[in-house]
């Protein structure tokens, strides 16, 4: 065969491939569900559970698992807080934050989150193996416990190897206050897995969005990212400005307070996403969901950081103690930061370099919390 019609063949060869490819992608894309949606017309005073409608007018955004869950871990903080309470401080029960947790015996103000089938401890650290979950779970049980015992002393001044409270704060024996550590955690095992490593993720997106679930107005795929949002905030729009009411709670509270910059691009990747759902625009959905999840996790980091510069430069007990639990429950949540490649040996080693002195937080050094903020910066690329 000559050169010239060498050629021609190679050429008609790879034409047939080019063809075949296009039509093979073709077949494989799901059928559009909606009718395609002007996403430019998304901005952020738009309300994000009237966005989104499908042909009847009927809106696809229900939010209520997440933001019930969100109002569960809501009554459980304010439980705990009972130790930190500035007048009247009391204790808590063991056995009442595991019902909190596990929904049992109806620990909750509202019916309907004691009948909702739901609960904050099987949530907790979903993405993990069933034994790595469990860990996670184990450690919050046994921070119940701790908390429980350090209230028998809420009465009492804290001093080194005693429980008691430093100003409002109720520490353990060893000067911790475990109620913000387990608040701390749960953000990141609870809110931030959901949305970062379930939702989200790249599983999650594989969702389908070919036809409604059965007896709903929305996909599969639709459905997770509305639950995303949920487990940020139950606002219509999302309140982006940390000096704004109402302030938000719990994950969204902290972007806004230690990622501000980046709140309201995180709030338009909602939107953006989900207007791309409509579209069936895979790549545009994975590209807010990327955006989303380095910020919430750069979020997470930020503020285990932030917290301990705090502790450092604070001279009072009192508000060297309300850092330090906060920081170290956040870098309990850097496990759950997986866009970021951190995971549980990261974490377990930056706590373990803060907390193994015999004495906890009564002897920790600046050069320990040096080389914990440190190892976050360099693994979350902060200046």
């Amino acid at each position: 065969m000559s050169f010239k019609y060498a050629s021609v063949v190679l050429a008609a060869l790879a034409f047939g491939f080019t063809s075949c490819d296009n039509s093979d992608n073709e077949e494989n894309a799901a059928p559009a569900l909606r009718a395609k949606m002007d996403a430019s017309t998304l901005t952020a005073s738009s309300k994000y559970t009237e966005s989104f409608k499908d042909a009847s007018g009927q809106s696809t955004v229900d939010l209520t698992t997440s933001n019930q869950r969100l109002d569960m871990f809501s009554e459980l903080n304010t439980y705990m807080a009972k130790v930190a309470a500035t007048t009247a401080p009391s204790k808590v029960e063991a056995g009442v934050l595991r019902n909190y947790y596990t929904n049992s015996a109806a620990p909750f103000s509202v019916a309907a989150l004691n009948t909702s089938g739901l609960q904050l401890r099987s949530a907790t650290a979903a993405s993990f193996s069933v034994t790595n979950a469990e860990a996670v779970r184990t450690y919050v049980d046994n921070n119940f416990a701790k908390l429980a015992t350090a209230s028998e002393s809420v009465d009492k001044t804290a001093s080194e190897g005693k429980a008691g409270r430093l100003g409002r704060y109720l520490v353990d024996d060893k000067g911790y206050e475990v109620n913000q550590i387990i608040q701390k955690a749960l953000i990141g095992a609870l809110l931030l897995d959901q949305i970062d490593n379930v939702l989200l993720n790249e599983q999650g997106l594989k969702a389908n969005n070919s036809k409604v679930v059965d007896g709903k107005a929305y996909s599969e795929l639709e459905h997770n990212w509305d639950l995303a949002y949920g487990y940020l905030t139950n606002n219509a729009i999302m309140t982006t400005d940390i000096n704004a009411t109402p302030r938000e709670r719990f994950l969204a509270s902290y972007l806004n307070e230690k990622n501000g910059p980046a709140s309201p691009a995180v709030y338009m990747a909602f939107l953006k996403g989900r207007a791309a759902i409509v579209n069936n625009d895979a790549a545009g959905v994975q590209a807010q969901a990327d955006l989303i999840r380095t910020e919430l996790e750069e979020t997470i980091a930020l503020a285990a950081v932030s917290y301990l510069a705090n502790w450092k430069a604070a001279s009072a007990l009192d508000v060297k103690a309300h850092a330090l639990g906060e920081g170290l429950g956040f870098i309990y949540s850097l496990r759950f930061c997986t866009k970021y490649g951190a995971d549980a040996a990261f974490s377990d080693g930056v706590l373990n370099g803060l907390m193994a002195g015999s004495q906890g937080a009564w002897s920790l050094t600046n050069a320990q919390a040096d080389v914990a903020i440190n190892a976050i910066k360099t693994k979350f690329k902060l200046q």
